[in-house]
């Protein structure tokens, strides 16, 4: 708005220099300030509105999202994915291939081809990663990642346990109740084995008793997220449940423990990939 007042000013005083000069130029001079003035003023114009514009956008999307982010901290809850972190050994990790180098025969950018298992690091399913007439993860709704969150801090035994429907409801009964289009993020502490005890990491890990899986999808949950490699052990019965009802699946998140409060707002986005079982994502918790 000042660049848009010192425009206006700049062309007074073009016109108050005008109406000084002699009148044989008086008809030329007069069109050419004519000119320049409906230019500055359409520029002018075009300023205010784009700044009306932009504040009207920024003012939308924090009233979207019920939240002014500079207000909040925020944790990253998604691993780095890199080319020695845990998996299953089934699955293929990160491997880049670099067919271009700056400098190299001529080249001057470096690019390569990165190849790799979806379903490692931190990373959300598709329902056809289970379900056979299922869609891919194109067919995601791409605002799933988005929105509040609880995050489910729970006293449970290490290892292999199934998380069940009592925990969820003893959580509730000291924070409050899961909302309808709430995510939930289960906190149990094991994402601590990924850097010491790999191993341990993918083998013994807490997930959900299928009765736990229904009880999100009654409740209507937006996703979950799990520290551990997945939602079940031997079977995919959790994985269907969820994903059969409309409940994204992310597993292998990181730092809940960082997050201060017991509910916060996720933000995270992830690759629109035809036809995927699943797809790497990046997720941030944002509380106050």
């Amino acid at each position: 708005m000042k660049k848009t007042f010192a425009m206006l000013t700049a062309t007074v005083l073009g016109l108050s220099l005008v109406a000084c000069s002699g009148s044989s130029t008086a008809s030329t001079t007069a069109a050419a300030t004519e000119a320049a003035t409906t230019a500055a003023v359409t520029e002018a114009q075009t300023e205010a509105a784009a700044e009306e514009t932009e504040e009207a956008v920024l003012e939308e999307a924090e009233e979207a999202l019920g939240m002014d982010i500079s207000e909040y901290e925020y944790v990253d809850i998604a691993h780095l994915q890199e080319a020695d972190m845990p998996a299953d050994p089934s699955l293929q990790l990160p491997q880049s291939d670099f067919f271009g180098r700056i400098g190299v025969d001529g080249g001057l950018h470096n690019l390569e081809v990165l190849s790799y298992c979806v379903h490692t690091g931190t990373h959300m399913d598709a329902p056809y990663h289970v379900i056979e007439t299922g869609g891919g993860i194109d067919t995601v709704d791409p605002l799933i990642l988005i929105g509040p969150a609880c995050v489910l801090k729970l006293d449970v035994p290490g290892g292999s346990y199934g998380i069940t429907v009592a925990d969820v409801q003893a959580w509730e009964e000291e924070h409050g109740e899961i909302k309808e289009g709430d995510a939930v993020l289960f906190h149990t502490g094991h994402d601590a084995l990924w850097e010491t005890d790999p191993q341990e990491y993918i083998t013994n890990y807490p997930y959900l008793m299928p009765e736990t899986a229904q009880y999100m999808v009654d409740k209507g949950v937006r996703y979950i997220a799990m520290e551990s490699i997945s939602p079940d052990t031997s079977t995919t019965e959790s994985h269907q449940l969820l994903l059969g009802n409309g409940v994204g699946v992310v597993e292998n998140v990181c730092n809940l423990g960082d997050i201060e409060t017991d509910r916060c707002y996720t933000i995270g986005t992830f690759p629109n990939s035809q036809g995927s079982t699943g797809v790497w994502t990046r997720i941030l918790a944002f509380y106050k």
